[in-house]
């Protein structure tokens, strides 16, 4: 993460962590960086199989 100032900064947190806040719209990559998209979180299913359908599923609303 770069500070503005020609600095970069790590911060170390595991893919939960990082999910979580990305979904709750924290800073991830700096000052300014948040996006909060309200409604619920959307998952597309990626086919396994030649003749598979791609299939959408649905989380609960996030709350902040």
């Amino acid at each position: 993460m770069e500070d503005g100032e020609g600095e970069f900064l790590e911060f170390s947190m595991g893919f939960a962590e990082w999910m979580y806040r990305y979904l709750a719209g924290e800073e991830m990559a700096g000052a300014g960086s948040a996006a909060f998209y309200p409604g619920p979180v959307t998952l597309r299913d990626l086919p396994m199989a030649p003749g598979d359908r791609p299939q959408l599923r649905h989380g609960s609303a996030r709350a902040v």
